[in-house]
């Protein structure tokens, strides 16, 4: 009963919240990587593992772009 109360409110949320990503994922394939979605393997309280879809906000490379790239000191 509750995994069907969580897929009901998930499933609104997602209608309600659809003006503000359908934006962001227009936004994020016409900048950066050109990717929306990021996948990721994550693993539960039992020890079980599961997938995660998150905003691929990052830059792939960036451990390889050298410090002060993407920060800089004192950075408000």
């Amino acid at each position: 009963m509750i995994r069907l109360l969580d897929i009901i409110f998930s499933g609104m949320a997602l209608l309600v919240l659809s003006p503000l990503l359908i934006p962001v994922c227009i936004t994020l394939k016409l900048t950066g990587e050109h990717e929306i979605f990021y996948l990721q393997e994550r693993v539960d309280a039992r020890g079980l593992p599961f997938n995660i879809y998150k905003f691929a906000t990052m830059v792939k490379a960036s451990p390889s772009l050298g410090p002060g790239t993407v920060t800089v000191r004192d950075d408000p």
